[in-house]
């Protein structure tokens, strides 16, 4: 955790750059922090944008807000995001003929809308021992739509469409507490809550999979590829709920379904006045029948001269995924591993 209060002197202007790689995810984000006000009220800038898995169009998101200091101690935010629209086609079924006469086309889509408000407060003092902590609640709506399109044996098209809103709640809380001046202790923990089940919302019916099983040998190999595009959309899906503008990194790992909760302690270590590392642990649990998943972290960040600084950071998370008793052996491993590189700077100005 970085402190709650800090923020850049009187006329400055602060931009930030980061990029995040691993074997399938990445993402990247810029943001900007200019002063309206002489040491109290800032306006920050945003943008995001990620790609959870090769064939995936990447999402955009854009952001605005306002931090607003109360003194030395405390802090206001607000913020408003828009997630530009995106839609994914994937061919379900490839035409074959002479025995199957049409193909199978999936396309899922999504947007967002949200806001933010956090408070902050910090001692900010000079004992051996400060602390300080934050609170914000989050909440977006998420317009879900997907389209199913075939072909009857007439050659007629048949297109099932459904569009849902989805709303999702982000309560969250964090901490620190500093040991002199080179040990910090962090902790933060978030809840989402959805208006319905997010796995579910938007997604195929059971009218729709039974047209599938026609164009397909048998039902158990329509719902063995559904499940896989289930897969896939729920990894995108999951990095657009889990999304957090300033947190979308290595340490904060990739989301491969919609998150229920998670936890995040940290140990911050300052051997001198340029240089700053921390380790980290996270653990994730998803919705329901999706599963859960760990994460390990090490950032370590330099300060080169008084405008610059840099960082990078890498981690290696663990999911595990829950198996029910629909499912065929082997479609999806019970547990995957993946690593990930943080690579980002920071120019005051």
């Amino acid at each position: 955790m970085t402190p709650l209060c800090v923020r850049a002197e009187p006329g400055d202007a602060t931009v930030a750059m980061e990029a995040t790689g691993g074997r399938d995810y990445r993402a990247w984000s810029l943001l900007g922090d200019v002063e309206l006000r002489a040491d109290s009220t800032f306006l920050t800038l945003g943008y995001l944008g990620t790609r959870p898995e090769p064939g995936t169009p990447p999402s955009h998101v854009l952001t605005v807000g306002v931090d607003q200091s109360l003194g030395l101690h405390a802090l206001l935010s607000a913020a408003l995001q828009v997630g530009l629209p995106k839609s994914t086609r994937v061919e379900l079924f490839r035409e074959q003929p002479p025995r199957r006469p049409a193909p199978v086309d999936a396309t899922t889509g999504y947007a967002s809308q949200g806001a933010q408000v956090t408070a902050a407060w910090d001692s900010a003092g000079l004992s051996d021992v400060e602390f300080g902590g934050d609170a914000s609640v989050a909440v977006t709506r998420y317009p879900l739509s997907r389209e199913l399109t075939t072909t009857t044996a007439t050659g007629a098209p048949v297109r099932y469409t459904r569009e849902d809103v989805l709303w999702a709640a982000r309560p969250a809380v964090g901490g620190r507490l500093l040991l002199g001046t080179h040990w910090e202790l962090g902790a933060r923990g978030g809840l989402t809550l959805y208006s319905e089940d997010p796995l579910s919302a938007g997604q195929f019916t059971s009218e729709e999979e039974a047209t599938l099983s026609r164009r397909l040998e048998n039902a158990v190999e329509a719902r063995r590829l559904l499940r896989r595009f289930q897969s896939r959309i729920n990894r995108d899906l999951g990095a657009a709920l889990s999304r957090r503008l300033a947190d979308v990194n290595a340490t904060a790992g990739i989301p491969t379904a919609p998150a229920r909760f998670d936890l995040r302690p940290s140990l911050t270590w300052k051997p001198g006045p340029g240089v700053r590392g921390q380790l980290a642990y996270a653990f994730t649990r998803y919705v329901a029948g999706e599963g859960h998943s760990h994460l390990v972290s090490t950032r370590w960040t330099v300060r080169l001269g008084a405008p610059l600084r840099v960082w990078a950071a890498v981690a290696l998370q663990q999911d595990v995924r829950e198996e029910s008793s629909g499912e065929d052996a082997g479609d999806t491993p019970p547990r995957n591993r993946s690593g990930m590189v943080t690579l980002g700077g920071e120019y005051t100005f």
